[in-house]
């Protein structure tokens, strides 16, 4: 599911009216991340549906769940912490506190770093 909302205004005061256009490139922006997802998930064997919704992305996902009579909600996290999560919220920890439904938050992975010898470091041009 991909939530397809308005961006934040730079003074909390002022309101945003989207245009049209803008709106459409966004839905259809979210279809394309969500149909690439989903294409491997078939490719895996995988039944997937995709849905869109304009709405917050926390409302989005509790009235999801509710409409599809979910067991269990599964949520990635963006691991964000301190100001940034306050100045953005979390939409897990809302959809967490906003339901009774079991919810399973998940963490990105990390890409481990690993050691590279110096001589990769270097550009040879033939």
């Amino acid at each position: 599911m991909q939530a397809v909302n308005l961006p934040m205004p730079v003074v909390p005061e002022a309101v945003l009216v989207p245009d049209a256009k803008w709106l459409d490139e966004a839905k259809k922006e979210a279809a394309r991340y969500l149909e690439g997802i989903a294409a491997r998930l078939r490719d895996e064997g995988i039944r997937v549906r995709t849905l869109l919704d304009e709405r917050p992305p926390a409302d989005a996902i509790l009235h999801v769940a509710t409409r599809e009579e979910v067991d269990l909600i599964v949520m990635s996290t963006h691991g964000r912490g301190g100001f940034s999560r306050l100045l953005m919220g979390s939409v897990a920890e809302s959809v967490f506190r906003a339901t009774s439904r079991t919810v399973m938050l998940v963490k990105p992975e990390r890409l481990a770093a690993t050691a590279v010898k110096d001589e990769d470091w270097y550009l040879h041009i033939p």
